[in-house]
């Protein structure tokens, strides 16, 4: 008698589940077509937003040393130079100049050309693989696209 019950669970399951499986679409998304465009769309969209937050921090960084380095030429007319304490900040000024250099010409200006460089293969890829296409109308539900 358990066997026949256990049965008829697994089979009532079964049942329950079917209408489950018809709602899904009848092939995988990442099978559909022009979702490898989407993907690569998206993937565009995301290295656009990265190059454009990283030119952001360079030209923040570039505006900085350029407004120290006006200082320091103000700086440098009037410092007396018999005065320890004024020579001592007219150093400190410079110290902090030469960090704002070394950050705007080291890693952030790196990291602003690889953030481009890496846009701009993503366009190629975007443009030889979707140009000239219209994109169909968009996947039902969240686009899982595999990471680059």
């Amino acid at each position: 008698m358990k066997v026949l019950g256990l049965g008829l669970g697994a089979a009532f399951c079964i049942a329950l589940a079917v209408p489950a499986w018809a709602q899904t679409p009848p092939y995988p998304p990442a099978a559909a077509p022009g979702f490898n465009c989407w993907c690569l769309k998206q993937s565009v969209d995301n290295t656009q937003a990265d190059m454009t937050a990283k030119q952001g921090q360079l030209n923040a960084a570039q505006s900085q040393l350029q407004q120290l380095d006006t200082q320091l030429s103000t700086a440098r007319a009037q410092v007396d130079v018999n005065n320890p304490q004024a020579v001592a900040q007219f150093r400190q000024l410079l110290a902090q100049r030469d960090a704002a250099f070394r950050q705007a010409n080291g890693e952030l200006i790196t990291s602003a050309q690889v953030a481009t460089e890496r846009y701009d293969q993503v366009v190629g890829e975007y443009n030889n693989q979707c140009a000239g296409r219209p994109l169909p109308p968009p996947p039902p539900g969240p686009l899982a696209c595999p990471m680059p």
